[in-house]
């Protein structure tokens, strides 16, 4: 009985020392990180001031709990807008946007378990020669809690992993993202067009083409029509595995009554539409593609029909590859 009692003397006086201990050590905690990004600083703050683009470069997304319910409260991008969250993995959480300095500076609040546990961070772009030097600081107040005054030891080395693993990834992403091409939103009008229904495969896409184009620019030139844009091509099939496509074949004019032969004439109506500017050879347009589906993706933009690709440079004509324009479209509500 005597040797019980001294042992648990011992831990009661242990847990006394520890929580003696606790009151001298940090109250607050601060963790720090930064990285070099060579890209412009418009693309990096336009990923870091986003909430809903965290989900691009950080890993606290649906992946990691498939049970967490995520909204956002507000204008994503502006001061004020809030990320919240709640699931068995990440628990309860919201993150809001305290302060925004454009192309320079992100601040935000961040909150745990219904406000239990708070913290106060920011996320700074510098130029650095041809760099960005992105930095990331994060501090809060561990309160008097003796367990969370001792979590406060760890709170570098486990919260500096993972903003450590986060910049990396916000490395590669602006960096692959330099080289997008332009992209903007925009409302095609309405329009009177020439069309031709055809299709191709990976070997006869230029022969196809070519010959439709053909066929209406002489059906314009026959009837002194007015051609009112340049061509372009509503793809309706697309096979990613063959590359075997249908697509309508298309020239605008001011007015047509009706079409001859496969040619036929549709009002095509206005909408709305995400589009790249992409200069380059037709066959490297992959790329663009690859950026219009992940901003859409990123901005909650439904796409509701098949891309378009408007040719505004004739290869004929513009020998520089790198000079031709070519402007791909993606219908969206």
């Amino acid at each position: 009985m005597k040797a019980l009692k001294r042992t648990i003397f011992a831990l009661v006086a242990l847990i006394v020392l520890l929580v003696v201990i606790s009151f001298f050590l940090p109250g607050t905690y601060h963790v720090e990180r930064s990285t070099f990004i060579k890209s412009d600083k418009t693309i990096i703050y336009d990923l870091v001031s986003h909430l809903n683009r965290w989900n691009v470069w950080t890993p606290w997304t649906k992946e990691m709990d498939s049970t967490a319910v995520f909204e956002l409260v507000g204008t994503d991008g502006e001061v004020g807008a809030v990320r919240k969250w709640d699931g068995k993995v990440m628990g309860n959480g919201e993150m809001s946007i305290s302060e925004l300095v454009p192309d320079q500076l992100v601040g935000y609040d961040l909150s745990f378990r219904h406000g239990k546990f708070n913290s106060k961070g920011k996320l700074t772009i510098e130029t650095a020669g041809d760099s960005c030097k992105v930095t990331w600081v994060d501090e809060g107040n561990l309160g008097q809690n003796p367990y969370s005054r001792y979590m406060g030891l760890f709170m570098g080395k486990k919260m500096g992993k993972d903003f450590d693993n986060c910049l990396a990834k916000l490395k590669k992403v602006a960096e692959e993202r330099k080289d997008w091409p332009v992209i903007t939103e925009k409302t095609i009008p309405d329009q009177i067009a020439l069309l031709v229904k055809d299709s191709a495969g990976p070997k006869t896409y230029s022969q196809v083409m070519g010959k439709g184009y053909m066929e209406i620019m002489e059906y314009i030139k026959t009837n002194k029509l007015k051609m009112t844009g340049p061509p372009f091509a509503m793809y309706l099939k697309w096979d990613s595995v063959t590359f075997f496509s249908v697509m309508d074949l298309c020239i605008p004019v001011e007015k047509a009554e009706k079409g001859k032969g496969r040619i036929r004439v549709e009002k095509i109506p206005a909408q709305n539409a995400v589009v790249a500017t992409y200069f380059g050879p037709y066959d490297k347009t992959a790329s663009a593609y690859k950026a219009l589906d992940q901003y859409c993706k990123e901005r909650g933009k439904v796409v509701t029909g098949g891309p378009w690709e408007i040719y505004i440079t004739d290869p004929m004509t513009q020998k520089d590859p790198m000079k031709v324009q070519t402007d791909i479209l993606f219908p969206v509500k």
